[in-house]
């Protein structure tokens, strides 16, 4: 007969044992139920469009706007029509008593038309008049926004886009079956001090410049389009009169633009985690494949050379830009004569619009004010493009081909100037001077500095003002901080001019 105490002991040491380890493991829990939660992520929402890598502080964050954008196009009449939803953090020492929004189409150079059909601000209707010769539209405030605040302003508004004949430039409207919307939309005007920036763009510069903001935006049109946009496409959908609705993401970002045709075809590689595609018409493939050839050697050169990229995506796309460029956040367009008649100069011109992504995109300045600071520093980013892809032979005859020559000419023709004046006060010597003469101050400055400290420089630049607006007051400044010297002698003779 088997004593039946004898295991209890045995019981007694599991049952203490188990309810050890229940205790142990509520404890436990209860331990990671008082952990706070995670915070949610603010740009979780953007995530599609940003690269893997990519990283914000929170005082950059804060100062973002935020846009939300409908818009519903029809390509065959070229018309449009929508609703801008606009998040405004109030910085300043003063209050705003209005709000400026820039209307670009509406310039001379684009021919289009954008009208505003209503307006509200943080809920109230608000009376609004055009300005700036209808390039800007004024919006009256009952009330003082305050700093440190946030308004909410809601615009809608409908235009329309020309027409053009094929070889003509065109930024906005149709061309070569070619929709064109650039900034199609009423964009907040950026501000110099306390003033609004309304300046009428001279049609040999940029439009402007504006405030990095976070995108949201929703595009409404019939099928059978290719759309080229800056941002990704997060969604599609059918709507129930046969439309199809594409929702975009995109950020920080300086402004939003869409390019559009039926014809459209696509090529795309890879490039250190960001898709780029090469957007082109039928008949220009091998073109079309160069173009996207060069983008993806410019982004890994640039990335290197200057800090990283900050989007998943990239585009290159032909429109009817003539033999010009035109950059756009995650996008450069390219005129379509450089596809089909320049080929020889397409490279250069992909690889110029490809480092504005650093220089004006990510760091924004005055364009129109001061655009030696985006366009020479693009111009020069194309030394090391040619540098680390073919070697130093190259980049010395870029050099010399593009800036010296001009540039000597200019000298000997009397059409010299100093980099530092807006752009309307140069006549017929624009690009020669901007470009070429603005690229080789930025040589000369890297001999001044030494290669080292110049990479420093540059690093430094796009790390202190990411998606800010640099004044080139805040840039002599950190050129001065790292080479540990006074050189205003050299910007003065350079940026104002000699006496």
């Amino acid at each position: 007969m088997t004593d039946s105490r004898r295991p209890l002991p045995k019981l007694r040491g599991r049952l203490a044992l188990t309810l050890g380890l229940a205790l142990t493991a509520l404890l436990l829990a209860g331990c990671s139920l008082l952990k706070p939660a995670p915070a949610p992520d603010p740009l979780a929402e953007y995530r599609p469009a940003l690269h893997p890598d990519f990283r914000i502080t929170p005082t950059q964050l804060d100062s973002l706007l935020t846009y939300s954008i409908t818009v519903q196009i029809d390509p065959v009449l070229r018309t449009f029509r929508g609703m801008v939803d606009v998040t405004i953090p109030i910085s300043g020492p003063t209050p705003l008593r209005d709000l400026y929004f820039r209307l670009y189409p509406n310039l001379r150079q684009c021919g289009g038309n954008l009208q505003v059909t209503g307006a509200r601000v943080d809920g109230m209707t608000v009376n609004f008049g055009y300005e700036a010769e209808s390039t800007a539209v004024h919006l009256a405030l009952p009330t003082p926004l305050q700093p440190g605040s946030v308004a909410r302003a809601w615009l809608s508004f409908s235009g329309a886009a020309p027409q053009r004949g094929p070889g003509s430039y065109t930024i906005f409207g149709t061309s070569e079956d070619i929709l064109s919307l650039t900034n199609f939309y009423p964009i907040l005007a950026g501000r110099r001090g306390e003033s609004w920036a309304l300046d009428i763009a001279d049609p040999q510069g940029d439009v402007g410049f504006h405030d990095a903001a976070l995108y949201r935006v929703e595009v409404t049109l019939p099928p059978g389009q290719v759309i080229a946009a800056t941002g990704a496409a997060v969604t599609q959908t059918l709507t129930a009169d046969g439309l199809l609705t594409t929702r975009y993401v995109q950020g920080p970002a300086r402004e939003f633009t869409l390019v559009l045709s039926p014809r459209f075809q696509v090529a795309e590689a890879n490039a250190l985690g960001a898709r780029v595609r090469s957007y082109y018409l039928p008949g220009d493939a091998l073109a079309g494949r160069s173009a996207l050839y060069a983008a993806v050697a410019a982004l890994e050169i640039y990335s290197d050379r200057f800090g990283p990229y900050p989007y998943r995506e990239m585009a290159v796309v032909q429109a009817p830009l003539t033999f010009h460029g035109m950059e756009f956040p995650g996008m450069s367009l390219i005129g379509s004569q450089v596809y089909d008649r320049f080929p020889q100069e397409l490279e250069t011109l992909v690889v110029h619009e490809v480092a504005h992504q650093w220089w004006y995109n990510q760091v924004g300045s005055d364009q129109t004010q001061n655009p030696w600071i985006d366009e020479g520093l693009a111009e020069f980013s194309m030394y090391y493009y040619y540098q680390d892809r073919y070697g130093a032979p190259a980049a010395e005859w870029l050099q010399h081909s593009r800036w010296e020559t001009p540039v000597e000419n200019a000298i000997t023709n009397d059409g010299d100037a100093p980099i530092g004046r807006p752009v309307d006060a140069y006549q017929g010597n624009y690009e020669t001077i901007i470009y070429g003469k603005g690229a080789l101050f930025f040589a000369t400055l890297r001999d001044e500095l030494g290669e080292k400290a110049f990479r420093k420089l540059m690093q430094t630049y796009l790390e202190r003002y990411r998606w800010r607006i640099a004044t080139p007051a805040e840039f002599q400044a950190l050129t001065e901080e790292v080479a540990g010297r006074d050189l205003s002698g050299l910007f003065k003779d350079w940026v104002e001019g000699k006496e």
